[in-house]
């Protein structure tokens, strides 16, 4: 044995391979066929533009994120097809539609049972014109939502709890649609009674 206490040995450390690096000599046919097969974005770093690798496995929340814009992508083009005079009518979708993009599922989840029951059938309509089984899944989970409403709010009608904000509706209008609406109003009432 030696007098020297011997120095702590060190392991070789290997340089880090980059896992998303197509495989094979750069340049290389291999490794071209690799780099193409592979999502790759534009990044922009220092001015310039970067050729990038992106990363393949995603976030469960921003999978679901992405099909929620989807279905309501989906779901927007199907009631812009029926036009502008149909907008009122599809008023509990347009809300359904609204809620799933702020909120996600939980926020319709939160919508009224019976606003929920009239978005669940025009949904079922709008499959009746043209099947979508992105639409068909989306029917039954606002059915299922519906059920849970319907329940919440027996609960609240046993428990004596009243949710007077559901009963409120606020939309947007033009200062051109409140007139039209306030003259069609004017004509549904009755004079007042001047002999009195």
């Amino acid at each position: 044995m030696s007098d020297h206490p011997s120095a702590p040995r060190r392991r070789a450390v290997k340089p880090r391979v980059e896992r998303r690096a197509p495989r094979g000599q750069a340049g290389s046919l291999r490794w071209l066929r690799g780099l193409l097969g592979r999502p790759v974005a534009l990044e922009k770093r220092d001015g310039h533009l970067h050729l990038t690798l992106v990363e393949r496995r995603r976030s469960p929340e921003v999978i679901r994120a992405q099909q929620r814009a989807e279905l309501r992508e989906e779901l927007r083009l199907r009631m812009l097809e029926h036009g502008e005079r149909h907008v009122a009518v599809l008023r509990p979708l347009v809300a359904v539609h609204d809620a799933l993009g702020r909120d996600g599922w939980d926020g319709v989840g939160r919508l009224p049972a019976a606003l929920l029951a009239k978005a669940h059938v025009q949904l079922l309509m709008l499959i009746g014109r043209e099947p979508s089984k992105a639409l068909s899944d989306m029917a039954d989970h606002v059915r299922l939502l519906q059920a849970a409403a319907e329940a919440r709010d027996d609960r609240n009608r046993r428990d004596g709890v009243r949710d007077d904000d559901a009963l409120i509706v606020v939309e947007d209008s033009s200062a051109d649609d409140y007139e039209t609406l306030q003259r069609a109003w004017v004509t549904t009432e009755s004079p007042p009674d001047l002999t009195r």
